[in-house]
């Protein structure tokens, strides 16, 4: 909905959640970290020091659904309105094959709800990223891997599933079904020298959307509810081909592509009451959207072996475009306590803007085995532009418009970064070093056209990383990790323009807004590969958000993104992974922490307090070769302390069954996902001595049925390459 588009509000951002799956740390018995299986034979998991693999292939509740739906399936992981996070350590970034992507909030749910999880081969949880990787994200990077089967022939796969969503009404402005359609195919094909692979996914959906936010004042009591009814509309391609030059050198390209459309409306509905409980005021909104968004990114890379000693050179050069136009028509009005419309109680508007990236990025990297220690070494270069505009208009009742200049924005972003990296690993006996250090090097600059303003910013940053395993036995195995990371704000927190919800509430950017910077600590014993507890410590310094202000005597609201917390946070957390037999496979995470924030502005309160996650993920296996399974999942999530608000207790039941037929080559899968419609969040929070409180809607409960079919050879899944990972997740 727009208002989550824009800027995503303070309370939307609340999504603080979910462990890292402290699964099972790995026992090195080479110079590589190993990943030790924790799923028996279907490998669903797997885990080692630095991250955590999910294989959507033998996920049940995640068959038929898109990617979105699929990265909540793992567990420790929520997804929240406009962000992903883990249970006590704050959010991630995404990256798609190994590139951070420059979308966020409510675009960056759209794009990974146009990816089919047919068209992945896994998901990695990165919770300690080394110093090759992007710095961005306070609790790590999730790295979406797509499907590239390297078998000689040809192979591939076609799925159809349909999805009946029950958002808990029976009726929402005239419609009484609400659904999504979807349709895709892969195929890959290997000979000789020559590898290519494609996939195209194909969506059609109805569904609702909603929040709401209430502000106690001191005479009243201001509410406003926003429901949106809409249609989406998708299409995404993945296509590559690689080539091998010699047995020491391949080049490829690839590409990652796709379009999509909404079009829906808003209803806004907005009373105000006296302390007796009599409506004083009421002020409603219609707004219809046609958002269309277009994708395109392309790859060019090459891996050399430089000699038999295992040195390698790794090259990527990428391009990625984003294009988003939008238009609205938007209509306020405003009733007395008689129900009569206000003098001067009706605005009309009618707004049509857009937002177009481009980003360049050069990438570098060297695998360097010496006698002493393993070494890589590497830099990057990254150009990004962004334009972004917003012209409203005043609409007169003969529909004549008028330009409105106090409204109106044309904004231009340019980000370029400097990166430089290095690190070391070593293996001693029973123990694994890693350390690093990651410099970047980065100018920003901000021209709003309509304020004639100008914004300038370099800064210098150093990310160090550091990384001690040490396994002592085949019964424990101990890690150590410190590492620092940034989350930068995306573009629309930079630009000043002001996005309307009704006449008297807006949201707006801030151009000053700087960087936040977290250290992540953590020391974790995992006994017997099955029993893992964490102990983690997080510090966010300058940390930022969006705060919505209200004032009493005009009964304006706004929002608007500000650096003002320092946050605190340490926790422990206890996974268990056990295999009952051949027929159950079970995986447990406790999660508890307490955390402090401290507000730096004198109208925002201190807050501190305990939280706790807990989930369980089943799979039970119903015949010997394991071709009828069913799955019960369950997560909830206690009241906890997320920025400068509290939230309530909120919580998911998803249920699951899948039959594989002909030789495993088809798989029918039955799903239910939030049974109890319980999973959507509410957050209260104090600012300026205002009590606040935002809730989401409960319409994430749908059923899904999925078919899909293999033809071909069967063969490994290769990840594809690509290189611009810092960039692309920041609109």
């Amino acid at each position: 909905m727009k208002i989550s588009f824009r800027f995503p509000c303070l309370l939307l951002l609340s999504f603080h959640c979910h462990t890292a799956f402290a699964q099972v740390s790995t026992r090195d018995t080479v110079k590589q970290l190993q990943a030790v299986t924790v799923s028996g034979n279907t490998a669903i998991i797997q885990k080692s020091d630095d991250k955590t693999v999910y294989r959507l292939s033998n996920s049940i509740t995640a068959q038929g659904t898109d990617v979105l739906d699929a990265i909540g399936k793992i567990p420790g992981v929520k997804v929240g309105t406009d962000a992903i996070g883990l249970a006590g350590k704050g959010a991630v970034k995404i990256m798609i094959n190994n590139r951070l992507m420059n979308l966020s909030g409510e675009d960056l749910m759209r794009y990974l709800k146009s990816l089919s999880a047919s068209q992945v081969s896994k998901i990695e949880v990165i919770t300690n990223p080394s110093a090759r990787y992007e710095t961005d994200g306070n609790a790590g990077l999730i790295n979406i891997v797509l499907q590239h089967d390297k078998k000689q022939g040809y192979s591939g796969s076609l799925q159809l599933s349909s999805k009946l969503s029950a958002p808990g009404v029976s009726e929402a402005y005239g419609k009484k079904t609400f659904g999504e359609l979807a349709g895709s195919g892969t195929i890959n094909y290997n000979t000789g020298k020559w590898s290519a692979y494609g996939s195209v996914n194909v969506t059609k959906d109805r569904h609702l959307e909603g929040f709401g936010i209430d502000l106690q004042y001191p005479q009243k009591t201001w509410m406003q509810t926003d429901t949106g009814l809409y249609t989406f509309n998708n299409l995404s391609v993945v296509a590559g081909v690689d080539y091998k030059l010699s047995s020491r050198a391949t080049i490829g390209v690839s590409y990652l592509g796709g379009k999509n459309n909404y079009k829906g409306a808003d209803h806004v509905r907005n009373p105000v009451y006296d302390l007796s409980g009599k409506q004083q005021q009421l002020m409603t909104t219609y707004a219809d959207y046609y958002p269309v968004a277009a994708t395109n990114s392309f790859n060019i890379h090459s891996d050399i072996t430089l000699d038999s000693s295992g040195k390698k050179l790794l090259l990527d050069a990428d391009y990625f475009n984003y294009y988003r136009t939008d238009r609205s028509d938007f209509e306020s009005n405003s009733y007395g306590a008689d129900g009569k419309l206000q003098p001067n109680g009706r605005t009309r508007i009618y707004d049509d803007n857009k937002q177009h990236i481009n980003v360049y990025t050069l990438k570098a990297d060297a695998d360097i085995p010496a006698k002493f220690a393993k070494y890589q070494v590497g830099g990057k270069l990254s150009f990004i532009s962004n334009y972004s505009n917003a012209f409203y208009y005043d609409k007169a009742n003969d529909d004549r418009l008028t330009l409105n200049r106090n409204l109106s924005n044309e904004f231009d972003y340019s980000e370029n970064t400097q990166a430089l990296y290095g690190s070391a690993s070593k293996h001693i006996s029973n123990w694994n070093l890693q350390a690093g250090l990651r410099g970047e090097l980065t100018q920003t600059k901000g021209y709003s056209h309509t304020l004639q303003q100008t914004h300038r910013q370099q800064y210098l940053k150093l990310y160090p990383s550091v990384l001690i395993a040490f396994t002592p036995s085949n019964d424990h195995h101990y890690t150590f990790s410190v590492n620092k990371r940034v989350n930068r704000p995306t573009f629309w927190n930079l630009n000043p323009y002001k996005s309307l919800t009704t006449a008297s509430s807006y949201l707006e950017g801030n151009p000053y807004l700087q960087p936040e910077y977290n250290t992540n600590i953590e020391a974790s014993h995992t006994y017997r590969e099955k029993f893992t507890t964490s102990v983690f410590y997080n510090i966010t310094n300058n940390g930022f958000s969006n705060i919505t202000f209200g004032q009493a005597d005009t009964s304006l609201v706004f929002t608007r993104p500000l650096n003002y917390l320092e946050t605190q946070r340490i926790g422990v957390s206890e996974n268990v992974a056990l295999t009952i037999g051949s027929w159950w496979e079970s995986n447990q995470l406790l999660t508890v922490y307490h955390t402090n924030a401290h507000a730096t502005r004198d109208d925002i309160h201190d807050i501190s307090g305990y939280g706790c996650y807990v989930s369980t993920n089943n799979n039970f296996y119903f015949s010997k070769d394991k071709t009828l399974a069913g799955s019960l999942n369950f997560w909830c999530q206690f009241p906890e302390v997320t920025q400068i608000g509290r939230t309530n207790t909120y919580y998911r039941l998803d249920a699951g069954i899948k039959a594989m037929l002909f030789r495993k080559k088809a798989t029918v899968t039955l799903t239910a996902n939030d049974l109890l419609r319980s999973s959507a969040v509410a957050v209260s929070s104090h600012i300026n001595g205002i009590p606040q409180t935002f809730y989401g809607f409960q319409i994430n409960r749908f059923y899904q049925l999925s078919i899909s079919y293999r033809f071909g050879a069967n063969g490994d899944r290769q990840q594809k390459r690509s290189g611009n990972t810092e960039e692309r997740g920041r609109i």
